[in-house]
């Protein structure tokens, strides 16, 4: 996967996180188009870059942690 592509798919899962729309890691793979092991590298590279996303097992989805 290229340096853009990649870029951008950080992107659109991180604007799936802001707006509460990433379920599974095999849901977000069906609509990033990719493996879902990808989706989970791709949430550790946010978590990395110091994004607060944790899996909250009573909704049963990610959620982005906001500060304030």
């Amino acid at each position: 996967m290229s340096i853009a592509r990649r870029r951008q798919k950080l992107q659109k899962l991180l604007f799936m996180l802001k707006h509460k729309q990433v379920q599974t890691a095999a849901a977000v793979a069906q609509q990033l188009h990719c493996h879902p092991s990808t989706v989970v590298k791709l949430l550790y590279r946010l978590r990395k870059d110091g994004y607060q996303i944790t899996y909250d097992k009573s909704l049963k989805r990610y959620v982005l942690v906001e500060e304030g």
